[in-house]
């Protein structure tokens, strides 16, 4: 799914970003990065550790980011998000 988003963001004229979720390492510290940098977060709980969940919330939260939490997310959704995203921001 990801390449389809990459692509879609690049039609869009937005950045799109993924994190896999591992917050071992330095992963938790680019979660964090990425948050920080990020308009819009959209956490899919179905997919991600607890912690990774945590960590982007946190981030969110600090950094006034807002947020959406979604269970799962297929293709279709992704890309009525991105879409929206794109319009909100006058694209």
């Amino acid at each position: 799914m990801e390449p389809d988003l990459l692509a879609l963001g690049d039609e869009l004229g937005i950045d799109v970003e993924f994190h896999g979720g591992h917050t071992r390492g330095t992963g938790a510290a680019r979660l964090a990065s990425l948050v920080q940098r990020t308009n819009l977060l959209v956490i899919i709980t179905g997919t991600n550790s607890h912690n990774a969940v945590h960590v982007a919330k946190r981030e969110a939260s600090r950094h006034g980011i807002p947020m959406r939490i979604l269970r799962a997310c297929g293709v279709g959704t992704a890309r009525a998000l991105l879409a929206e995203v794109a319009r909100a921001a006058g694209f």
